[in-house]
């Protein structure tokens, strides 16, 4: 007889084996298929039959949990937040994770257009697809207004959300176009300080990583000779509207802010703003960009946590030595808020 119904067991789940709890577990699933069908994961769906109801303490009543493999964990139907079961929930939990540039991302951009190196600073779509996948569930509305060559727009793609995307840069929102052309009416060739004009929808989530202020004006000499040396850009734009180009750093942190405040008002109750930032330095000085944007963001949002990106194949260069302290920076914050 197929086992309907698991239990967890010294840390284990395990099949319960009572042939009644099973027969009650196996009338349970057939109601909850019948009548809560929208709260189920499409994964689930597609192999109901193998599907058992689950409780940790065995107690058939209060199950309200399904799995496939005990491996993989179970998904709780009161979880209205994602698609996720309890193990992976609790993988995404850890306050940080190392990533680097993943070679099939790179061939992915380059396939379609080998003019994505051109931008000075992308991210991975695989990277974003965590995010994305645990702050929402297929078919919600993901906004990205510093969409860039457009990674969070892949990374909706891939994972069967509805994604927007803001880019000041023509060429980039081109891009961005050519690698998502199902996007192509959410995607906007404007300035993200100018977002409550654009007519957007509700939004169930929003991830982005600005211009780290004007940190790509004043990048080492290497840097820009080599990307001059390949025709690639060294900056975002020379637009005067770009944030990137902004000297002030005061009033940097209040246009930014301002954009991020803008996205409250479209943000739905209880959704998610995800910025990924850090801090820089300049001229000797220690700006803390992350720590300043957080403690003014948490004037309307609040800031629920931190999850560091830690890179650890970025070479290391000899800053202060052999005189004084300074750090390589190999982290970004991934600043967590939510509209309460």
């Amino acid at each position: 007889m197929k086992n309907y119904f698991y239990y967890k067991d010294k840390k284990q789940v395990v099949p319960v084996l009572d042939k009644e709890k099973n027969k009650l577990a196996k009338k349970k699933l057939a109601e909850i298929y019948k009548t809560r069908k929208k709260l189920i994961p499409e994964y689930f769906l597609e192999k109901w039959q193998d599907v058992a109801l689950y409780n940790p303490s065995g107690d058939i009543e209060k199950a309200n949990a399904i799995l496939i493999d005990p491996e993989n964990g179970a998904y709780d139907l009161s979880n209205h937040l994602n698609n996720m079961t309890g193990k992976e929930w609790v993988k995404f939990s850890c306050s940080w994770f190392i990533f680097n540039a993943l070679q099939k991302d790179l061939k992915e951009e380059r396939e379609i257009s080998p003019n994505t190196q051109d931008h000075p600073a992308t991210f991975s779509p695989t990277m974003i697809e965590d995010f994305v996948k645990f702050f929402t569930k297929k078919g919600e509305n993901v906004l990205d207004p510093f969409c860039g060559i457009g990674s969070t727009l892949v990374a909706c793609k891939r994972t069967g959300r509805v994604g927007y995307g803001i880019e000041l840069n023509k060429k980039y929102y081109k891009l961005s176009i050519k690698r998502t052309p199902e996007f192509k009416k959410n995607i906007f060739n404007k300035n993200a300080e100018d977002i409550k004009k654009l007519n957007l929808p509700k939004i169930d989530y929003s991830i982005s990583s600005p211009p780290y202020w004007n940190v790509l004006n004043r990048s080492t000499k290497n840097f820009k000779t080599d990307r001059t040396k390949n025709g690639f850009d060294v900056n975002y734009s020379e637009h005067q509207d770009d944030l990137g180009n902004v000297e002030d750093y005061e009033l940097f942190l209040e246009r930014l802010a301002k954009i991020y405040f803008d996205i409250f008002d479209l943000l739905k109750d209880g959704g998610y703003l995800t910025v990924i930032v850090k801090n820089i330095k300049k001229e000797g000085k220690m700006y803390p960009l992350a720590w300043d944007l957080a403690r003014i963001l948490s004037k309307k949002y609040q800031l629920k946590d931190e999850k560091l990106w830690i890179q650890d194949k970025v070479g290391l260069a000899p800053y202060g030595y052999p005189s004084a302290w300074a750090s390589n920076i190999l982290h970004h914050y991934c600043l967590i808020f939510k509209k309460k």
